[in-house]
């Protein structure tokens, strides 16, 4: 199935799924990879040759994913999204269309492909529209492997900050880990839609890092901040518990799925990937945003 929310990333018309190509009224068309996703990222739009994660970080990210030591940020996510969709469709307001998510900066998949399995059990009945669902990601490797975990996801390789797909044509944006674009997020949501944000807290992954450097600053980033021109805060949740890793490979995974990879002193590396087990804690925050009316943003761009 192809999102029918697509546009050219080039002219922004919309974007019609023929065969296995999306083709546009100015005949810009694009292939499906053999693997199939799109590429709607235009090469002047690339910072480099191959933006994002590399091919080493996406295959550590899915392995260690894949033991579902990181199930429960995907389970409480997916209640939190279901519960958004379920509050906007109300007695007075019922849905005759299907709900559209986008999920920026997907990586490998796995929490999009999720999100897609427990929104298709929460389905009320056979007639119910299931949500037509975007995962979007600026890495070509990370959405290779995405797209092999479910063909009813549209999987694209493209920009948040230039987002292709109609304004104000998606229901809900979810976020995890990754660079927020206030304008981007804006730009693709409905007026009333809901941005969901996966951030991590204070103590995230403290243990490695107390391994990794001499000095841990015990500092976060608050979504709020970078997020305020356009979004107001409505709903915070916090997650936090322990895992023990139970092997070296366990480690050497998570380490190469983070920054601290290319970060952190090689002494130190070499010291954490020798050991055998590691107790890690997982801080994350999950943080509900409503876009904000434009005349409220019109009003803070006066007060400024």
């Amino acid at each position: 199935m192809i999102a029918s929310t697509l546009t050219c990333p080039i002219c922004k018309a919309p974007l019609k799924a023929t065969d296995n190509r999306l083709g546009c009224e100015q005949n810009h068309s694009f292939d499906r990879a053999k693997q199939g996703y799109y590429n709607l990222l235009p090469a002047n739009r690339m910072r480099s040759k191959q933006p994002g994660d590399s091919l080493e970080m996406v295959k550590a990210r899915q392995t260690f994913l894949n033991t579902g030591i990181y199930q429960p940020i995907s389970d409480t996510l997916n209640k939190l999204v279901h519960a958004q969709l379920n509050n906007a469709c109300t007695e007075l307001n019922k849905k005759t269309t299907p709900d559209f998510i986008l999920d920026i900066g997907c990586g490998e998949g796995y929490y999009t492909e999720r999100l897609s399995a427990f929104l298709k059990s929460q389905q009320r009945d056979e007639a119910s529209q299931a949500a037509e669902i975007i995962g979007l990601d600026i890495s070509k490797e990370a959405v290779k492997h995405a797209a092999r975990r479910n063909k009813d996801i549209t999987w694209i390789v493209a920009s948040g900050a230039q987002v292709p797909v109609e304004q104000n044509s998606q229901t809900l944006i979810t976020c995890l880990f990754t660079r927020l674009m206030p304008e981007g997020f804006a730009d693709a949501l409905t007026n009333d839609g809901q941005l969901i944000t996966v951030t991590t807290g204070t103590h995230h992954l403290i243990e490695m890092r107390n391994e990794l450097y001499d000095e841990v600053r015990l500092t976060t980033l608050d979504p709020a901040k970078p997020l305020g021109s356009h979004f107001e805060a409505v709903e915070m949740i916090p997650l936090t518990y322990q895992h023990q890793l139970q092997s070296s490979q366990e480690i050497k995974d998570l380490l190469a799925m983070t920054p601290h990879q290319w970060r952190a002193p090689e002494v130190n590396r070499e010291k954490l990937l020798s050991k055998q087990a590691l107790t890690i804690t997982i801080d994350i925050q999950l943080t509900v945003f409503r876009k904000k009316t434009q005349p409220e943003l019109m009003t803070k761009e006066q007060k400024s």
